[in-house]
């Protein structure tokens, strides 16, 4: 058999085995959209933390980030554990508040918590809109990861390969909706990670004779990698800020905070997530390291990780291949499910004013009309999976003073409507003009320009109010 074939049969094998969770997972879904859409609210601990982590990390880590560290060394590991950290100090403070208000106010959807607490439908209908056109660039970040892999190890066509992965998503996410996912989530979160420490494993053992060789190497011949300031800080500020606020401005993350059975179960979910990412990050940025020794002039950082599987035997090159698919699609199918239940409730429900079941139709054929986008915009190859990927969350760090804004008594719908639709403009044009004005990065003016016009906005009106 060859190495391709092997390679095909390990996606059909994974396939079969999620397709038997999600027909589990199918067997215990109720009836209803909270149901369908948060498994109404049901998931214990580590269910819950599997998928929080396997929504997070995605092909962004095991594809995007080992070519940013082969690129600026353990920069990218400052990096990524900043925004580690960010999230856990976000959860920590903020995800109990947001589990009892997602119970108080009835919510399925993150949105729905601001629309309802702002008192606006409006506003949950412009951010759904907006959160729908952030988060394509990211979506389609992790088609392409699977498709470089797939033409790399196995030979299918980058196109073929991202329609394979479009196929496979919908049919993991519109089978069962939320419980699917999070049991699906589960099982990908195990095999990205054990997956991950095989082959770090095999390529420190095989490729440098073991981690203190390892370490020896690169103090002497790569010194340049182990600077913390490799990386231009307006670079570095301009990728962290953005991943700081993850936690709260991804809607397929935050919605997570809905889902916890119970406060233990949340904080059993905060925990694991906390163990897991630090464990992959580290493995990860090792691994990035590593292939600069063993591939010293690559130019397309994004095809690193397909050249160490090429390497690698092939059973673990499967295994591994399996674990940066199954990171992929756990993170797409979480942000078109999330999607899709954000354009039922904060759009669809309040345009039209149909039963449950005609509302949770509607949500499921959102299912596949979301995904066929990301999968067209795949297609385009626009660029490196970092650059896209942070993209995407610079221009959700307008979200970041309305959800704030929840906790502060002069919060305002006008306020936060304007600054979303100013602070996500501002981003967006900034990123496809590439002028970044005195060198900050979109993310920084993002939420500055989000935050001011938020805070002044409210203060206005606020003041007039009190007047009239």
């Amino acid at each position: 058999m060859t190495r391709s074939f092997i390679m095909i049969m390990g996606i059909v094998l994974w396939f079969i085995l999620g397709c038997v969770v999600s027909f589990l997972a199918k067997k215990k879904t109720g009836p209803g959209i909270a149901e369908y859409f948060i498994a109404n609210r049901t998931i214990g601990g580590f269910i819950a933390a599997m998928t929080y982590s396997a929504t997070t990390y995605s092909a962004f880590m095991m594809v995007g980030l080992v070519g940013m560290t082969y690129s600026v060394g353990i920069s990218a590991m400052g990096f990524e554990l900043s925004y580690l950290m960010g999230t856990i100090l976000l959860l920590v403070l903020f995800a109990p508040y947001f589990w009892e208000m997602g119970k108080q106010y009835e919510c399925i959807t993150p949105v729905e918590l601001l629309s309802k607490v702002y008192q606006s439908p409006l506003l949950g209908g412009i951010t759904t809109v907006y959160c729908l056109l952030m988060l394509i660039p990211y979506m389609s970040v992790q088609f392409t990861g699977i498709g470089y892999l797939l033409e790399t190890l196995t030979g299918i066509p980058y196109q073929m390969g991202v329609l394979l992965t479009f196929i496979i998503i919908i049919v993991f996410t519109l089978w069962a909706g939320m419980r699917s996912v999070a049991w699906t989530d589960a099982l990908q979160a195990m095999i990205m990670l054990i997956s991950s420490v095989f082959l770090l494993y095999y390529v420190i053992h095989y490729f440098f004779g073991g981690f203190s060789q390892f370490f020896h190497i690169f103090q002497n011949e790569h010194p340049d990698l182990l600077l913390a300031n490799k990386m231009p800080y307006q670079k570095f500020l301009g990728l962290t800020i953005p991943w700081l606020f993850f936690a709260m401005t991804n809607p397929q993350v935050s919605q997570r905070m809905f889902i916890a059975r119970d406060k233990k179960s949340l904080k059993i979910m905060i925990i694991g997530f906390a163990v897991f990412g630090l464990l992959y990050t580290l493995i990860v940025t090792h691994l990035g390291l590593a292939a600069r020794h063993i591939f010293p002039n690559i130019t397309n950082t994004d095809r690193i990780t397909p050249l160490i599987l090429d390497q690698a035997p092939i059973a673990l090159a499967m295994f591994s291949f399996l674990g940066i698919v199954a990171a992929s699609v756990s993170t797409v199918n979480s942000i078109i499910l999330t999607l899709s239940s954000m354009c039922t409730i904060d759009i669809y429900e309040k345009i039209f004013t149909v039963d449950e079941k005609k509302r949770l139709l509607f949500g499921k054929m959102m299912v596949p009309i979301i995904a066929l986008l990301a999968f067209l915009f795949s297609l385009g190859q626009f660029g490196v999976i970092v650059e896209l990927s942070v993209m995407s969350s610079a221009g959700l760090l307008a979200l970041v003073p309305s959800y704030f804004g929840i906790f502060w008594g002069k919060r305002d719908r006008i306020a936060s409507i304007s600054s979303i639709i100013v602070g996500g403009l501002s981003t967006v044009i900034m990123y496809f003009t590439g002028y970044f004005p005195l060198g900050i990065w979109p993310g920084a003016w993002c939420l500055f320009l989000s935050t001011v016009i938020f805070f002044t906005i409210s203060e206005i009106r606020f003041s007039k109010n009190e007047k009239g």
